[in-house]
C-alpha cells in the first residue's frame, strides 16, 4: 500500500536532510499512523481499494497527514491541542472539512 505522503515530502516538510537517516523509520510509521488518525477522524478511506478521497481532498487529507506528522517529530512526547487527543492547531478545521457527513437522506 502506498502511502498519499511520502517519506521524502515529510522530510521536506520539515527541512530535513532527504538522504537516509535513523529517523526514516519512525517518520515512515508516523506517516502510516497519521493517514489511519485523519480516515478515522473523517470517517472516509484515503488508500487502498475503497479510496474515496481524492482531488482537493486528497490534497487537504495530505496536509492533514503532514502537520501531524510534523507535530509528532517535533514533541514526540505528545501535545494536546484542546485536551482531547494528540492533534496540532489547524488540523481539526482540515479534518472536518473533510468528513462524510449523513444528512439522513437516502441517496
Amino acid at each position: 500500500m502506498t502511502e498519499p505522503v511520502t517519506l521524502a515530502e515529510i522530510k521536506a516538510d520539515l527541512r530535513l536532510d532527504l538522504g537516509p537517516s535513523a529517523d526514516d523509520g519512525t517518520l515512515t510509521r508516523n506517516i502510516t499512523a497519521a493517514r489511519r488518525m485523519v480516515e478515522l477522524k473523517t470517517g472516509r478511506v484515503i488508500v487502498g481499494d475503497a479510496a474515496d478521497v481524492a482531488g482537493d481532498d486528497l490534497e487537504a487529507a495530505k496536509q492533514a497527514i503532514s502537520m501531524i506528522v510534523g507535530a509528532w517529530y517535533a514533541n514526540p512526547e505528545g501535545i494536546s491541542a484542546d485536551g482531547r487527543g494528540e492533534m496540532p492547531l489547524g488540523v481539526g478545521w482540515i479534518i472536518n472539512s473533510l468528513k462524510r457527513w449523513d444528512d439522513g437522506c437516502d441517496a
